[in-house]
């Protein structure tokens, strides 16, 4: 047998699932422990439907009614539950037939609920009666995450290109930077001719690989960093490389006869 404690208990959970809306709660009290569900307050002789009304839970008023609730009992102020509310759609669940005429008081307590001065997030909103919470939402997507100035140094002032001497031995490339303020063909050629130690003399033309001559200015603005770029030499600076089985300082001392 429930003692008298433990049911006052029950009831005060009552009155306080439904003032905050936890559906769950409030079918776990009245379905699995059998709560009195017209049970009054004994300060103010509210209601589980009181509750409801005032706190516009037309769903949770729904469902008392449908589980026994008296919508004709009187708090100790002599009010009826429809008389705590201007909604129409709880009017309409309460059957209030004249619902112009009906004198609505305003609701002073004489004291203030727990659950009311310190309310947990609500369960549900009045239009809905489903128990389980919406998940949260995502978080927001992390920053973009900045170019790493040193793994591209001055990218702002310098196009990065790389640069080998065409039909030689030697296959590897060196990196050489070129001043964006001066992309033209002659700057490009003087700057590949002195990294590679050539004499432009000796050049044929330049090679945008795999198979694009650079001939002018705006060839040179097309370029893009990490280009891969040849200096073609002409067919006697060749021949005097492979002399000297390299390029550079013969190159660049070989003296070609035109």
């Amino acid at each position: 047998m429930e003692s008298t404690a433990s049911s006052r208990g029950n009831q005060e959970e009552l009155r306080e699932a439904v003032a905050i809306g936890d559906m769950v709660k409030l079918k776990k009290l009245v379905e699995e422990k059998h709560v009195e569900i017209n049970s009054q307050n004994s300060v103010n002789g509210w209601t589980a439907l009181h509750w409801a009304v005032v706190r516009n839970h037309p769903s949770i008023v729904a469902y008392l009614l449908n589980n026994g609730a008296d919508k004709t009992i009187k708090n100790h102020d002599g009010d009826v539950a429809s008389q705590l509310t201007t909604d129409t759609t709880i009017h309409k669940i309460l059957g209030v037939s004249d619902a112009a005429n009906l004198k609505v008081k305003e609701t002073k307590l004489p004291i203030t609920a727990n659950y009311l001065a310190y309310p947990p997030f609500p369960y549900m909103n009045s239009q809905q009666s489903n128990a389980h919470s919406a998940p949260p939402p995502p978080p927001p997507p992390p920053p973009p995450i900045a170019p790493n100035p040193y793994l591209f140094p001055n990218s702002d002032n310098e196009m990065v290109l790389k640069a080998r001497v065409a039909n030689v031995e030697e296959k590897d490339y060196v990196e050489i930077e070129l001043d964006r303020s001066s992309l033209t063909f002659d700057a490009l050629l003087n700057l590949m001719c002195h990294e590679l130690c050539i004499d432009k003399r000796l050049v044929h033309k330049i090679r945008k690989l795999p198979d694009t001559i650079i001939r002018k200015d705006k060839d040179v603005k097309r370029l893009v960093d990490f280009q891969e770029m040849e200096l073609v030499l002409t067919s006697k600076a060749l021949s005097a490389s492979s002399r000297n089985y390299g390029v550079g300082a013969g190159l660049k001392s070989e003296q070609i006869l035109y």
